[in-house]
This record gives structure tokens, sequence and C-alpha cells, in this order.
């Protein structure tokens, strides 16, 4: 029996948890967190993903918070890679 690592759980929490911190007016939970990760790395999004990503993926994270919520700002990179970052490490990946 394959070990289960939590990834679907926790980091999808943790993002949301992280979002939250960042603008705490955006109401964000684990599904949405989810389909961010999902428009970003793709459907079969896992932690090593999330552990090898590059600017280019911190800027289309970025870029997805500003269109899933409509945002009237953007996010920066460096904004999408330090909630990706506090979500890896609620995770413990």
């Amino acid at each position: 029996m394959e070990e289960y690592d939590y990834f679907k759980e926790s980091v999808p929490d943790g993002i949301s948890n992280a979002i939250d911190t960042y603008d705490e007016s955006l109401e964000c939970c684990g599904q949405d967190a989810f389909e961010l990760l999902v428009e970003t790395f793709g459907s079969s999004v896992c932690g090593n993903d999330l552990k090898s990503a590059t600017e280019s993926d911190y800027v289309k994270f970025a870029l997805a918070m500003k269109d899933y919520f409509e945002l009237s700002y953007s996010p920066t990179a460096d904004d999408a890679k330090t909630i990706i970052h506090k979500a890896l490490t609620q995770w413990g990946g």
C-alpha cells in the first residue's frame, strides 16, 4: 500500500492560509487554492512541481490569483513565491 503524503489536503490548505494572510479581504478556501495550483502547474500537480517552481511558475501563479479573485491589482512573482513556500512549509515537503 502506498503511503499517503497529504499533499492534496495540506498544500491547498497552506496556500489558502497564505493567501488569507497576504490579503485579508480575500476569502480563499482549499478548493480555490487547488484550482490556482492546477491553473499554474496542470491537473497532475504534485509536491515536486512546487519544490522546483521557477520564476515563470510564480508569475503564472500570481496572474492566476489576479484572474481567479478578479483583483484590481496584480500580485507579484515574489508574493506568489512567498505563498507557495508557506504552503510547502505547512506540508513539510
